[in-house]
């Protein structure tokens, strides 16, 4: 789902709910829309067995919801729902950039890793490829996932991971003077890990998470983590 070179082979069904997340990402699946598991094995070429193991992954995600004798459906999420999205991910991310500094993780492997990402946004932004550039930016916070090297943490944010991703492709900068600002945002994030300076990644990392929801939309009131 997030294109980073080297990702460990997948199962199938795993697989396959990387590829609805991105339909619904795109809007080819769109909110309260049903998800005919036929359809989908049609289109994919499978069988109904991994696509119903796939929409399982995505319902424990929290990505589509399944009601009795109805069938599945792509999630609709409130307002509501999107903040406590980003407050989950606010609480894992902090202690995931904590955890690296406290962990004295080497310099240059922070900078090889988050740097690639980074390259990986700019390399999309230019482009004007808005999947990918979403695809990079995941990329860069799985990276931070895995520096933090933490057994509970991993687990925790990939149940977020996918729900992050529908969340950005649906709130991405539009315009160029955003897409610079969606960058810079991750160049400073970078800038205060190499620096180990926990205060200012708190303010960073805070900023950034809810900084994706556009400003013209109505602002979101949350209480920090």
């Amino acid at each position: 789902m997030d294109g980073r070179p080297g990702l460990e082979a997948r199962n199938l069904p795993d697989q396959l709910a990387d590829q609805l997340v991105i339909m619904i990402a795109t809007g080819e699946l769109k909110p309260g829309q049903r998800v005919f598991e036929k359809k989908i094995c049609e289109m994919k070429g499978v069988s109904r067995i991994p696509v119903r193991e796939a929409l399982r992954l995505l319902q424990a995600q929290g990505i589509v919801r399944t009601e009795p004798n109805r069938g599945t459906y792509v999630t609709e999420f409130t307002c509501d729902e999107m903040v406590e999205m980003l407050e989950l991910r606010l609480a894992v991310e902090r202690i995931a950039l904590r955890r690296i500094i406290q962990r004295k993780t080497p310099k240059a492997l922070i900078t090889s890793q988050l740097s690639a990402a980074l390259e990986a946004m700019r390399h999309a932004a230019a482009l004007g490829d808005p999947l990918a550039l979403c695809q990079a930016d995941l990329w860069f916070h799985d990276c931070i996932i895995d520096l933090a090297a933490s057994p509970v943490l991993e687990p925790t944010w990939r149940l977020l991971s996918r729900g992050v991703m529908v969340f950005l492709m649906r709130e991405q900068a539009e315009t160029s003077d955003e897409l610079v600002a969606w960058i810079a945002e991750h160049e400073e994030l970078l800038a205060a890990l190499q620096s180990d300076a926990t205060t200012t990644l708190d303010e960073h990392i805070e900023r950034h998470i809810f900084s994706v929801v556009r400003t013209r939309r109505e602002r979101i009131e949350f209480v920090a983590v």
